[in-house]
């Protein structure tokens, strides 16, 4: 790669960008550097003349880096682009990968960071090239045949020659020659299609443009074949402009082509005689193949149905069910459903659908076949079958003055499983509970009285194993024939409503005793109509709703509409059967309400009950604290940037000094930087990080001990680890407790320190050989800023205790063994 690099580095600290451009050229002298203080004045400067790298701060005036990296990016797909900031997170550097960043260099001291630069500069823009270079290559190969029926050619313009490759050569049955005549290969075409093969290559040359056509040819042993030609103007070899192409042979394709239209013509023809409906429908449930009867029943024509999806040819209440059945279909492979669709004329009209799996020569396919045929008739002969049959769902019974059945009708059977003619001549009452029996004689004998008299009685009846059922009868007037001599009495069973009536009293009861408990909230039972059935608690009170308000009501009687909506939305997905947990803002107080399902025996959703709680000084609170959340975010952006940009540049001028001249005094400064950033990392941890963790996940505590001693700088200190244990943890954040502890005993106790991890039965311990920590400065040693050693920042133990404290743990410091300090971590979980 000896080309020149044109670097372009944009960065509003002047100073930095200088510095930068010094050490970059001096590094390596084909680096050439321009430079631009804010992205609007990068962005112009790339549209005049393309970089072949970006190199870019993160925080910037107007447009930051990461959204100067995406404006990039949209214009120039391909262009390197390296974020070199001083503001380092693992939040920045997870966005620029988002935002396309080629890389991520975070900024610091000595003349290390800008040799790393360099490097990635040169590797960035060494693929950008090499890839370049690919898809020249790529373009080439893919004129290079691997089928039989494929082939590719080169022609010279100007020469008008012709070079084959072996593919082609096989398919037009002429020789691979390098002397090959244009208008020899053009002759062996078909006479009607020569002029316009003719025309699509001088289209190809004049535009610059891609051209397809499909032409006759014949070869030498007269078989006639259809080739598809495609046309590509290729750049100039520097003697002659250049079209590249590729020939397919598509004989056999519009040979089968044409077969299956004939063949569709065909099935088509049959389809259309018969009377049913015929159809195929994709899974996406959309109509693709259909017989004529569809456009007649429908009304609607070919265009309009091509596509549609067929739900929306049935009313909105069918188009669940045909949803489900195309779904059923093509999963299971065959289904029959009866449902009714729109006619022509806008009626609903009842069709039985019987529809399977759509098969081919591969098996099974996403598709389905199916068949409509009308029930009309069928359905009116079902309606006049019902009448003559009395097909009602309540039970019809005739009974004399005497109290027996004269009549039963069949759903007695249904309903409390007796044969309707073995009960008729029984007393009636022998099948009426004794407790319930006088009442239901008395009524009888009132309806009897005084045939006007229709009052309802609730009693429970006998049915065919003994059990007991609850019933509702009506009684009716004589019947007009005086044969029969008896009176009609109605019965309909409600022994589901009875039973959810005595678990509404039973909620009722639990439902008092919730609302005793609550305090500063309200407590709300409504059914499935989303009609309040018990609203009761002192925060109704305290928002002056009354609960004779709210009983009977729905929440969009009470509410205004942008609450009562939110609420209908919740509340139904309670009677679903799922809880609910949201908030609400009314009359300037700040609700929490959580939901449930109330369930029967059986499981079903019969209510639902909502808590609402005041938490208006808990979101207070909460309000308080993120806004404190966002002083610390401004806090930490401060000295990320504003702090550590100035040092970064007193550092590699400081470099450049030392250079030239040896001082003790330059050493001094340095070291100070140094300390300077070291102090800026810490604080920086200890911000961003909190007492908070991450993902907790299971983590091998020695792995990490011996992996973390990798990547701190330990001099020839040495690393004893027996610590096979796996715990719960946040492997990022115990990472942070173990290099800040290997920190502090190489700090402590010099090069030659020794430590050791190992587990105990709470937890596990780090310790040194160092000279230990006197008794009295135990606890002091893990606040923020307390340091011994005079290279120290003093936050590294407070790190450590900061991890622990997030992760619910504690950490104490005693002797070790051999006189030095001893770290203890307790509370740790081991990983079940």
């Amino acid at each position: 790669m000896a080309e020149q690099i044109y670097v372009l580095h944009v960065d509003d600290d002047p100073t930095f960008t200088d510095l930068t451009a010094t050490f970059l050229t001096r590094d390596d002298d084909r680096f050439a550097v321009e430079t631009a203080s804010d992205a609007s004045e990068a962005l112009a400067m790339i549209d005049d003349r393309p970089p072949d790298c970006i190199v870019s701060e993160y925080s910037m005036p107007g447009m930051d880096g990461l959204a100067f990296a995406e404006a990039v990016h949209e214009a120039h797909p391909e262009l390197p682009f390296i974020l070199f900031t001083g503001k380092g997170s693992e939040e920045v550097a997870s966005e620029a990968i988002s935002a396309g960043v080629t890389d991520y260099l975070q900024k610091g001291s000595g003349s290390d960071r800008y040799e790393l630069l360099a490097n990635r500069i040169r590797n960035a823009v060494r693929a950008r090239r090499e890839t370049r270079r690919a898809e020249r290559q790529t373009k080439l190969m893919r004129l290079t045949e691997f089928a039989g029926g494929t082939g590719g050619f080169e022609i010279r313009v100007e020469t008008e020659t012709v070079l084959l490759t072996d593919g082609a050569s096989r398919v037009t049955g002429i020789s691979a020659r390098s002397d090959l005549e244009l208008a020899e290969v053009i002759g062996r075409y078909h006479p009607e299609d020569r002029d316009d093969l003719r025309r699509d290559i001088d289209r190809a040359c004049r535009t610059g443009e891609r051209v397809r056509g499909t032409y006759r040819y014949r070869r030498d042993d007269g078989e006639q074949r259809i080739l598809e030609v495609t046309l590509s103007p290729a750049a100039s070899d520097g003697e002659d402009a250049v079209l590249r192409g590729v020939i397919n042979d598509v004989t056999e394709k519009r040979d089968r082509k044409r077969e299956l239209r004939s063949e569709r013509q065909f099935t088509r023809q049959a389809l259309d005689a018969l009377e049913d409906m015929v159809y195929v429908v994709d899974k996406q449930g959309r109509l693709r193949r259909w017989n004529e009867q569809v456009s007649a029943v429908t009304g609607r024509a070919d265009a309009e149905l091509d596509g549609i999806r067929v739900t929306e040819l049935f009313p909105e209440d069918e188009r669940g069910r045909i949803a489900d059945t195309v779904e059923t279909t093509i999963a299971d492979g065959r289904t029959t459903i009866e449902a009714e669709m729109w006619d022509a004329d806008g009626q609903r009209v009842p069709y039985e659908f019987k529809a399977t799996k759509l098969l081919d020569e591969a098996g099974p396919t996403a598709r389905l076949i199916g068949v409509g045929r009308d029930l009309t008739d069928r359905r009116q002969r079902e309606r006049r079958f019902e009448a003559v049959v009395e097909g009602s769902n309540d039970i019809i019974s005739v009974i004399d003055s005497e109290g027996r059945f004269q009549y039963q009708s069949p759903s007695i059977e249904r309903v409390l499983g007796h044969d309707p003619a073995e009960t008729v001549g029984d007393v009636a009452w022998r099948y009426v509970h004794p407790d319930d029996r006088e009442d239901v004689v008395n009524t009888f004998e009132t309806w009897v009285a005084a045939p006007s008299e229709t009052d309802t009685i609730e009693y429970r009846a006998r049915d065919a194993d003994g059990d007991w059922r609850w019933m509702e009868a009506n009684g009716n007037d004589r019947f007009d024939d005086p044969a029969v001599n008896g009176y009609v009495v109605s019965s309909r069973e409600i022994t589901g409503r009875k039973e959810r009536e005595r678990r509404i009293l039973e909620l009722n009861q639990q439902y008092q005793a919730l609302v005793e408990s609550i305090p500063d909230g309200a407590v709300f039972l409504f059914d499935r109509d989303l009609e309040y059935v018990r609203a009761r608690g002192p925060e109704l009170d305290a928002v002056d709703i009354s609960s004779d308000e709210l009983e009977g009501a729905t929440p969009r009687d009470v509410f205004p509409a942008e609450l009562a909506d939110e609420i209908v939305r919740y509340y139904t997905s309670t009677l679903e059967g799922e809880r609910q947990t949201f908030e609400q803002s009314f009359d300037g107080k700040r609700y929490r309400i959580q939901t449930a399902p109330v369930r029967s025996d059986d499981g079903t959703v019969t209510h639902g009950m909502a808590l609402s709680q005041n938490v208006t000084d808990q979101a207070e609170r909460r309000r308080k604290l993120e806004r404190q959340n966002e002083r610390l975010d401004e806090f930490v952006d401060v000295v990320s940037h504003d702090l550590r940009n100035p040092l970064s540049v007193a550092s590699g001028y400081v470099e450049l000094v030392r250079d030239e001249y040896e001082s003790d005094e330059l050493e001094t400064v340095a070291d100070a930087i140094d300390r300077s950033q070291a102090l800026i990392d810490d604080m920086l941890t200890l911000a961003r990080e909190g007492k908070r963790v991450g993902e907790i996940e299971s983590v091998d505590l020695g792995a990490v001990a011996e992996d973390c001693w990798q990547t701190v700088e330990t001099k020839r200190a040495t690393l004893d680890v027996d610590a096979a244990r796996v715990v719960d943890a946040d492997p990022r954040r115990l990472r942070q407790l173990f290099e800040n502890l290997y920190r502090n005993a190489v700090e402590h106790g010099g090069e030659d320190v020794a430590v050791c991890v190992e587990t105990t039965p709470d937890g596990f311990a780090v310790t040194d050989t160092g000279p230990g920590i006197p008794e009295a400065d135990r606890e002091a040693v893990f606040e923020a800023g307390r340091s011994t050693a005079g290279t120290g920042t003093g936050f590294g133990l407070g790190i450590v205790n900061q991890v622990a404290e997030a992760h619910g743990w504690a950490v104490a410091v005693v002797d070790g063994a051999d006189g030095g300090a001893r770290f203890e971590i307790t509370g740790v979980e081991e990983d079940s």
